[in-house]
């Protein structure tokens, strides 16, 4: 990877939806030249794919912390990987028999079901179930809080090329929010 590439990857994370020629523009070369550089991140596994998120009303974001015995930890975590659509992500943390979930539930209920099944299983300790007040930063939706107030920094390329086309998340769901939940 070479600085060119680097701009490419900050762009399409800033709006994967951006064309070839609007790619190209912003980086100094023809479309042509930028589909092959887009295409070259994708053959090597850099560019992994371009999702959609749908954000439906009422849905609750939570992180599912689950631990597990020894001998039952790979077993739990393909059931969870391979169950529900709820789950957007796993990581496995530092900790033996622990790994962590991002889970995107259509109700409370849902996410209490959810958390119950999981923590039914054979061989799982404990689940902690933590819901999301407010997500401040997603890279599927923006930056809820701030992005209103923002303006273009140095160095931001695509901000720079694209700052008079600054708008609201995909789904205009900005809210005003109170500055005070960071205080002590």
């Amino acid at each position: 990877m070479d600085r060119t590439d680097e701009k490419i990857l900050k762009l399409l994370q800033g709006n994967a939806r951006l064309s070839y020629e609007e790619l190209g523009q912003a980086i100094g070369m023809s479309r042509v030249a930028a589909k092959k550089r887009v295409k070259k991140l994708e053959d090597a596994g850099i560019i992994r794919g371009y999702n959609t998120c749908i954000y439906k009303e009422g849905e609750v974001t939570a992180f599912l912390n689950v631990e597990t015995t020894t001998k039952k930890f790979d077993e739990v975590l393909r059931y969870v990987s391979t169950r529900t659509e709820w789950v957007r992500q796993i990581f496995c943390l530092h900790q033996q028999n622990h790994f962590m979930m991002v889970v995107v539930a259509p109700t409370f209920e849902d996410l209490r079901y959810l958390a119950k099944t999981i923590l039914d299983r054979d061989g799982v300790q404990r689940v902690a179930c933590d819901p999301v007040a407010e997500v401040i930063k997603d890279v599927y939706g923006g930056v809820r809080r701030y992005e209103r107030d923002w303006k273009p920094q140095s160095g931001d390329e695509y901000s720079a090329y694209r700052a008079d086309k600054i708008t609201a998340d995909a789904a205009g769901r900005n809210t005003e929010i109170g500055t005070d939940c960071c205080s002590d």
